[in-house]
Order: structure tokens, then sequence, then C-alpha cells
């Protein structure tokens, strides 16, 4: 599974609120979800819309429960990396997708500093 990360012109235009801004994507990331007892529920490929220091956006054919725990596969220089976050929000769209929030909960430092240097290019 592999993630590589493309800016659209126009990715940080207007105000930012949030309190880390977002880079636009549209790549895939491989998914895991799990339950309290380490056990898969779910697992499969989606898109990333968007990715920041605290979290990623995704689009996925499945819907999640708020707080589910799920591991994501992230390529960066060829290496792929897991990286450990917790679904903030899912919500369907009109065409049957679901578009999950995830935060964050384990960051490593290679991912971390791929972001910041997405940021530092790209603001």
């Amino acid at each position: 599974m592999s993630m590589f990360v493309t800016i659209r012109s126009g990715a940080l235009k207007g105000i930012e609120r949030r309190r880390y801004p977002r880079i636009e994507t549209d790549n895939r990331v491989g998914y895991i979800c799990m339950d309290d007892n380490g056990n898969p529920l779910k697992e499969g490929v989606g898109k990333a819309i968007n990715i920041s220091q605290g979290g990623i956006l995704i689009e996925t054919p499945h819907s999640f429960e708020w707080q589910n725990i799920l591991f994501l596969g992230i390529d960066i220089e060829n290496k792929t990396n897991r990286i450990k976050g917790r679904v903030v929000y899912c919500n369907a769209t009109d065409s049957g997708i679901f578009r999950t929030g995830i935060e964050f909960l384990e960051v490593n430092e290679r991912i971390l500093s791929f972001v910041i240097h997405l940021l530092k290019t790209h603001l």
C-alpha cells in the first residue's frame, strides 16, 4: 500500500481554523479497523483526501464508529509506515462513500517530518 501526496492548486486558500493546516491529496491509503481486543473488524483501501500533522481525512466504502481505532499504511521513501489513529467522525456522501476524519495517536518521526516538509514546501 502506498500514499504519495500531491498538492492541488488552491489547497491552502482561505482562513484555516484547524489546529494544523491540511494538505490536499488524492491517493490510496490502506487501513485496518480493530476492535477493543485488537482483532481486525474491517480492512481495505481508501483514498486520502487531506493530511496534516495531527490527522488525515480518508474516503472508504466502509463506515466507522466514533472512537474506532485504525491502522493506516503510508508509504514514505519506499518504506511502508504504519500509523495508529482514532476516528473523530464519519459521514456518508450522497454517492454512498464514507468520509472519515482520523486523529493520529502515534506519529513516528518519519511521518511527522514528511508532513512538516510538505507544509513548508506549500505554504
